[in-house]
């Protein structure tokens, strides 16, 4: 069948036998191609979800504790301008961080720190919550993170 199908394609009698070089509907060299393609998708989507790496250090490092139904503190400040770094925890049930107006979500494992790191650049409060049902205290599971607003130089 599939003899009668290059013949038609080909529009001749004659079968071609090197499937790996040509393709009828696709031309020379498809699956070079087709296999270049695919490892590039693969290749640029390996990385999607993978956080920019920053080797400094960050200026405020502020532990949060989640657990049935807190969070620890509720409430952290932070200055305007500075590089924060949370390390996030829970000592019970999986949970989840969410501060929606820093862009923040990420699940919280119990037993393994997350990490976030954000550049705290605009002044206001930003409520958190548990982003992740954890039982029926869930919505009880809320705070906020302040960002203070730089203090300008006096003038001389």
């Amino acid at each position: 069948m599939a003899d009668s199908f290059r013949k038609r394609a080909l529009g001749t009698g004659v079968v071609s036998r090197d499937s790996s070089s040509f393709h009828p509907i696709c031309g020379k060299g498809a699956r070079a191609k087709l296999l270049a393609t695919l490892f590039l998708t693969l290749l640029g989507l390996g990385g999607c979800r993978t956080a920019p790496r920053n080797d400094a250090q960050p200026d405020i490092i502020k532990r949060i504790v989640m657990k049935k139904w807190t969070i620890e503190p509720n409430r952290i400040e932070v200055p305007q301008g500075g590089e924060v770094e949370l390390v996030v925890t829970t000592t019970d049930v999986e949970h989840g961080i969410a501060i929606p107006g820093l862009d923040i979500r990420e699940p919280v494992q119990p037993g393994k720190e997350t990490v976030i790191r954000f550049k705290a650049n605009t002044a206001g409060t930003y409520p958190m919550s548990c982003s992740i049902l954890c039982g029926t205290g869930h919505k009880q599971m809320t705070g906020v993170i302040v960002v203070t607003a730089a203090v300008p130089a006096a003038s001389h």
